[in-house]
């Protein structure tokens, strides 16, 4: 059909995410590595307005909008580079896991680096 494929979306918002964590200080390897706590996704969505062509440049926005005890939620903008044209926004919400898999808070260091980063919190 010439259009990117609905499920992309999902995996752009997850390079947004990663580079987002990254520039806050808080990458996913050393999270994992360092403080044995992981953010699997609990919830996602995301709002269709135009498609993304192949070949196109994207720019992905992200900000971090919500920040609870062991939760964190993500918004996220898909724009074309080339015109700044919206295609699409969306969300993903994650729980924060231990490296059993069960939920623990946030510790304080890892809370302080999001939110200087993420001032919308």
């Amino acid at each position: 059909m010439g259009v990117a494929w609905h499920g992309h979306y999902l995996a752009w918002f997850e390079l947004g995410r990663t580079e987002w964590m990254r520039e806050a200080g808080c990458p996913y390897g050393e999270l994992e590595d360092e403080s044995g706590i992981f953010f699997p996704v609990v919830k996602a969505g995301a709002d269709y307005k135009a498609p993304a062509r192949y070949d196109d440049r994207l720019c992905v926005l992200t900000r971090l909008t919500r920040l609870g005890g062991a939760r964190v939620r993500f918004e996220y903008e898909v724009m074309r580079d080339q015109s700044d044209q919206l295609l699409a926004t969306g969300f993903t919400e994650h729980g924060a896991v231990d490296t059993q898999g069960k939920p623990c808070r946030l510790p304080a260091v890892l809370r302080e680096r999001l939110v200087e980063h993420g001032a919308a919190c």
